[in-house]
Parts: structure tokens; C-alpha cells; sequence
């Protein structure tokens, strides 16, 4: 909705704006429905609908014919049969149906599929016309149809009686009710309009061409400061569709529908809103012609956006008769649309009609004041002139319904005074650049001068520096011939050094290889007292090992011995029986030996040694010999 007016402006009365209708759809009643017209329920399809009106009607447009399973017209679900009986179209529900002689389905007959496009209208004859060539040359009228519609789809229909609007649903509908149009909320016919918007440029292009924010070439002189560039920009204000009669409305954020009603009042609103029968909407020409049509004819919407555009370049004069240039920008809105739309008159836009009282403003105020009180009121921004320009313009503007936000002197040049001045800036500049060139070359002449005693007193540094660098030179060669002399004596000494240290060297090997061969000797006969000893230490171990030996192999008889005396203490007669076992023995052992060796002597006492004597002492060498001793002794 458009802001209100204006409390604080006084002057002209602004009268109360008027409300423009909203669109809205009537809401459908299931249990009044208007006639030759119904709204599918939850389930129903169109066959449904064409009963319930053909009950409404009293008639029969569903025609059964004869199931049979004999080749013939089938329908399936979500189809329907269309045939000619008597020259009347009639509608077959899903099934089988004969065909006969009389009535060959083939040729006034087709099946045909129920339309389910939303907003596209089902016709059951325009589609089997498509399907059978026999229906294209038949003018049958009218039948039953159905029209689907989403919830931003508004479907228009049309009987004898009346025009109705319907929504969101499926309708079915007969012969005598006509759909004249479906629109679409979301998809109807834009109004694009042109605006402008500035940019500020330099004064002049590369060049040298001076323009105004219009683009025509102004003079030179009239181009200083900033220059206005326009750009066109084409927004869309709006949507709008007319379906017999009946017009709907929508505008773009920003903008307001200018609605008028029978008696010509115009009304605003934000919203969707309806036109139709001796309503109407503000419409303006496509382009100006002086020969129009209702077709060049569109809507226009009230704009309640913040606009600003500058006028040309003006040329006035002072009160003291100077030249000067100014430019003055506008920055406006319309608070009520429908108010400019009724005084507007042959003015284009606000600015158009603002532009002239604005320049009759900035003329008079030129007239009345010096340009020095000019330039001094420019110094301080012009505050108090800027403000007593809105007002002034604001009691215009409210009686077109406009409300004029900001006034802004962009430019205020006196060229004739800037051209003196720039002049003796000239001039100034010149002086102040001979004054900045003798400044200099005095620079320049004290800095040569410091240049000159610095590279002086650099060259004496350098003879100084040469100077103690060739004194540090002699003294090096001077202490690098001490140091060779020194290098010299220090060699002979150290060469007699080296000869005595060889003769000690020599003396001390000679005398190493002695000790080292006495401790060689020395470690010989060590080694060998310890080998020596080594054996005497074997020796001695094995013999006490041989003889511990033998003490047990003694100890062991002994025992044996002991137990053999105690067994034969206990049995005396053993003992008579082994002396006399023994003697046996060795009676054996000697007529073996006698065998074998004729000097063994079987004798004994003094035979026996009479014998050995003869065998020069020695014992016969026979076994059983140690025996035979054994037991004598």
C-alpha cells in the first residue's frame, strides 16, 4: 500500500487513497453447484463428473453396448470410448464391446486417453478427431470436458447467465458452459520500464569533447568541474494477463497497481489484483503515437522508488552581471502514485515537471546575490539555500503527489572568474617555478659545494690511509727479515738438535734390543723352569695318583683278604682244602711248563735248587711260576 501523505506540508488537501480490490476466487461449493458445471471429489474421474451432470441434465451421454469377447472396441482404465450413435456422441466407459454390421466401431469410433495437463482443457471430440479422420469432417458440436487447475491457476468459464472465476480442482463441464481462458499467477505478461541513473565523469573525454549528462556537446569552458553520465536501465514494474474481459494485475516489489473503478476514482494496492467488467486498470502507450490501438495499450504501475537525476548545464547570470554555470540534482520519490497519475498532464516523470521550477529557483537566487556572497554560500555547502529549495519544491511537488527528498547543488562555476583566476594561478605558478629554480640551483650549488669539501676531505683520508699503509708494509718486511734470520739459526740448531736426537735414538735401540734379548733369555729359562716344574708337578701327581691307585687296589685285597681270614676262621676246614687246591695247581702248571721246557724242575727243597743253580739261578720261566713262589712264601 502507498505511504500516507505528508503530515507536516500544508497547502493543497491530499484526499484519503482508496483501497484498489484484491484479487481472490470465490470459494466452490460442493452442495451448490452452479448448472452444467461440477468439481471432481477425492476419487472420481471424468466419467463421474459426466454422470453427476448428465443426472443434473436428464441425460445419456454414457453408452454401454454389449460386453462380449469377441474382438471389438476395448478400454482400458484411464480411457474412454467415443462413438457416433444416431449422429450423437456417446461416451463408453472402461470395458469390451462387440462390434456388428451395424455399428462399426472402426469408423465412427476411437479410443482415446483422459487429458491429466494441468490448465490444458480435455476435449473427448478435438482428440478422437486425432485419432479417427471420420470425426475431422463431422461438425458434432460440443460435449462434455474437463480442465485440471493448480492452486495458482485461475480458470474462467462462461455460461448464459454469468462469468465465473474457479480454482485448485478438476472440473468437469458441459456443452452450454465455455472455458474462456486460464492464467497462470506465476507466469504472466511483464511491464518492463525504463529508468535512468547517473555517474559523474570527468569534464572532458580523451578527446577534448565536452558533453552535459544529456550527451550534447557543450563549449569548453562550460565543461569544467564534472559532467553527468546516464545509463538506461529497463526494471520490471509488474505482471498482467486479460482473459475475456477479466484482467489480473500483479506488481513488482516497489511498485503499486493503479486501479479504476466504474466511476474513474483510481485506487492503489501491493497486492494481486482484478479488473473486469467496468473496471479497469491505468494503462500507458508502448510508445508515443498519435494513432494508437487497444492492443498498444499496457498497464502501468505507480512507483514508489527513490529516483535522482540532474539538470543540464544552466547558464545564468550574478547580480553583478557574471557569468555562471550551475547544475542542481533532484533526488525525489512519488508517496502517492495515484495522485501523479491524475495531474500529471503531459509531464514524463517528476523530474520533468521538478526540473523547471528548480531552474526559475536557481536563477532567482543567481539574480539577488554577488558571485563573491555566491562562491561564500558555495564555501559553506549551500545549506540554507539547498534547504529553502526542498520546501519550496515540496509544496510543488505534494500537489502531484511527489515528495522531493534531497536538493543538491552539484556545480556552481563562474567561468569568466575561473579564467582569471586561472590566469594568475598561471602566472603565480610561473613565479613560484622561477622562484623554485633559483631555489634550487642555490641547492644545487650548496650541495656541489659540500660535494666538493667531502670529496676533499676524502682524498686526504686516502693519502693518510696510503701513508700509514706503506709505513705497515716496511715494518712487515722488516719484521719478516728478523723473523727469516731468526728462521736460519733457529734451523742449525734445530738441525744439531736433530743429529743428537738420531745418535740417542740409535744409542737408545741398541741398548732396547739388548733388554729385549736378556728379557728374551730371560723369559726363555723362566719359561722353561716352568716347564720343568710343570713335569716335576705331573710327575709328582701321577705317581700320587699311582699310588693312591695302589692304596685302594691294596686296601680293596686287604679287605678281601680280611674277609677271606675271617671266612676261613670260621670254616678251618676251607683252609686245608684250598693248600691242597693250590698244590694241585701248581703240580699242573709245572708238568705244563715241563712239557714245553725241559728245565723246569718239579723238585723241591734242595733238589729244586740244585736245579736252578744248574739253570744259573734263574727260576724256570714258566706259568704258574709266580704261583708256586706265591704260596711258598
Amino acid at each position: 500500500m502507498a505511504s500516507a501523505p505528508m503530515e507536516h506540508e500544508i497547502g493543497v488537501e491530499i484526499p484519503d487513497p482508496i483501497q484498489a480490490p484484491l484479487f481472490s476466487v470465490p470459494e466452490w461449493n460442493d452442495e451448490d453447484e452452479p448448472l452444467g458445471m461440477t468439481r471432481l471429489r477425492s476419487g472420481e474421474g471424468f466419467l463421474d463428473g459426466v454422470k453427476r451432470l448428465a443426472q443434473q441434465n436428464g441425460d445419456n451421454p454414457v453408452a454401454t453396448g454389449k460386453n462380449s469377447m469377441l474382438p471389438g472396441m476395448r478400454v482400458a482404465q484411464d480411457q474412454i470410448g467415443v462413438i457416433l450413435q444416431n449422429g450423437q456422441v456417446k461416451i463408453r466407459p472402461p470395458g469390451a464391446y462387440v462390434t456388428t454390421a451395424l455399428n462399426p466401431w472402426k469408423q465412427d469410433g476411437a479410443v482415446i486417453p483422459t487429458g491429466r495437463l494441468a490448465g490444458v482443457e480435455f476435449d473427448p471430440i478435438k482428440e478422437a478427431s486425432q485419432r479417427n479422420r471420420s470425426f475431422r469432417n463431422l461438425d458434432l458440436g460440443q460435449t462434455y470436458r474437463q480442465i485440471i487447475l493448480q492452486p495458482q491457476m485461475v480458470g474462467i468459464f462462461e455460461d448464459q447467465t454469468e462469468t465465473r472465476l474457479v480454482s485448485k480442482g478438476t472440473y468437469v463441464y458441459a456443452a452450454d458452459t465455455e472455458l474462456r481462458g486460464v492464467i497462470d499467477l506465476n507466469h504472466m505478461n511483464p511491464v518492463m520500464v525504463e529508468r535512468e541513473t547517473e555517474d559523474t565523469a570527468a569534464a572532458s573525454n580523451n578527446t577534448g569533447t565536452r558533453v552535459d549528462q544529456h550527451g550534447r556537446v557543450v563549449p569548453g569552458n562550460q565543461g569544467h568541474g564534472t559532467t553527468v553520465k546516464t545509463t538506461k536501465r529497463y526494471l520490471p514494474s509488474g505482471y498482467f494477463q486479460s482473459v475475456a474481459g477479466i484482467t489480473i494485475a500483479r506488481p513488482e516489489k516497489g511498485f503499486v497497481v493503479l486501479h479504476k473503478d466504474e466511476l474513474n476514482r483510481i485506487g492503489m494496492t501491493e497486492g494481486i489484483c482484478i479488473a473486469q467488467g467496468k473496471e479497469d486498470f491505468v494503462r500507458t502507450a508502448k510508445q508515443e503515437s498519435q494513432s494508437l490501438r487497444i492492443e498498444d495499450l499496457i498497464i502501468e504501475f505507480g512507483d514508489l522508488n527513490h529516483y535522482a537525476k540532474s539538470t543540464p548545464m544552466l547558464e545564468l547570470k550574478s547580480r553583478d552581471n557574471v557569468d555562471a554555470l550551475c547544475r542542481v540534482q533532484i533526488k525525489w520519490k512519488q508517496f502517492r502514485p495515484d495522485i501523479w497519475v491524475a495531474n500529471r498532464g503531459a509531464f514524463t516523470d517528476p523530474f520533468d515537471m521538478l526540473e523547471e521550477k528548480c531552474a526559475n529557483m536557481m536563477r532567482d537566487w543567481l539574480l539577488s546575490v554577488a558571485h563573491l556572497d555566491a562562491l561564500k554560500e558555495k564555501a559553506q555547502g549551500f545549506t540554507k539555500v539547498e534547504h529553502q529549495w526542498t520546501a519550496e519544491l515540496n509544496d510543488t511537488g505534494r500537489e502531484y503527489g511527489v515528495e522531493v527528498l534531497v536538493i543538491e547543488i552539484t556545480t556552481l562555476r563562474f567561468p569568466h572568474i575561473d579564467k582569471q583566476d586561472e590566469q594568475m594561478a598561471l602566472q603565480m605558478a610561473e613565479t613560484n617555478l622561477l622562484i623554485e629554480m633559483s631555489r634550487n640551483d642555490a641547492a644545487k650549488e650548496k650541495e656541489t659545494s659540500k660535494l666538493n669539501q667531502a670529496t676533499h676531505i676524502r682524498q686526504q683520508e686516502d693519502r693518510d690511509r696510503e701513508a700509514e699503509a706503506q709505513e705497515r708494509t716496511q715494518e712487515v718486511l722488516r719484521r719478516r727479515n728478523a723473523a727469516e734470520a731468526k728462521t736460519v739459526t733457529k734451523k742449525a740448531e734445530d738441525e744439531t738438535l736433530v743429529v743428537e736426537a738420531e745418535k740417542s735414538l740409535a744409542l737408545a735401540m741398541e741398548n732396547k734390543n739388548k733388554e729385549v734379548a736378556l728379557a728374551k733369555a730371560t723369559a726363555e729359562a723362566e719359561a722353561e723352569r716352568v716347564r720343568a716344574k710343570g713335569k716335576r708337578d705331573a710327575a709328582q701327581l701321577a705317581a700320587e695318583g699311582e699310588i693312591a691307585v695302589t692304596k685302594e687296589k691294596n686296601n680293596a685285597q686287604l679287605d678281601f683278604l680280611k674277609q677271606q681270614a675271617i671266612l676261613l676262621k670260621e670254616n678251618p676246614g676251607l683252609l686245608e682244602l684250598l693248600r691242597i687246591q693250590n698244590d694241585l695247581l701248581k703240580v699242573q702248571a709245572l708238568a705244563e711248563a715241563a712239557e714245553s721246557n725241559p728245565n723246569v724242575v718239579l723238585l723241591e727243597g734242595q733238589e729244586g735248587l740244585e736245579a736252578r743253580r744248574m739253570n744259573k739261578g734263574h727260576a724256570p720261566q714258566v706259568p704258574g711260576a709266580a704261583i708256586i713262589s706265591n704260596s711258598n712264601q
